[in-house]
């Protein structure tokens, strides 16, 4: 399963033909999962009414990796602990490199602040 980051699902959105085409054909092999703090990303930047609509829609229908109580201070502390804050690596983004080495996923991700700091086997190419 490839969980698709905030960068690319901008990239999609603003329908960029190198991103789209790769995307659809993970969506129509049912490869793509995705979690809260992404799509919260997503609909923080939303400007249109339209495009929230269709940010939700992709939402509703996604497999969800699920967060249990406590998830996002054992988060915070597996941040902490690689010393990400010195990195420049926000909560989000460890949020993410959490769920993707955690669950064994892949992360497809044009941010190079996530993809230089996770062992590359979990880096979709």
């Amino acid at each position: 399963m490839i969980l698709i980051d905030t960068s690319v699902w901008v990239e999609f959105f603003k329908q960029n033909p190198v991103y789209v085409q790769e995307a659809q054909s993970l969506l129509k092999a049912r490869l793509v999962l995705t979690i809260e703090p992404i799509f919260s990303e997503l609909v923080y930047g939303v400007r249109r009414e339209k495009d929230r609509k269709v940010i939700r829609a992709y939402w509703n229908i996604l497999p969800k990796i699920e967060f249990g109580p406590n998830s996002m201070i054992e988060a915070a502390e597996f941040a902490n602990q690689n010393k990400y804050y010195q990195l420049g690596i926000g909560l989000v983004d460890a949020i993410i490199i959490k769920s993707v080495v955690e669950g064994k996923y892949s992360v497809w991700t044009l941010d190079r602040k996530i993809s230089s700091n996770i062992d590359p086997v979990y880096v979709y190419q």
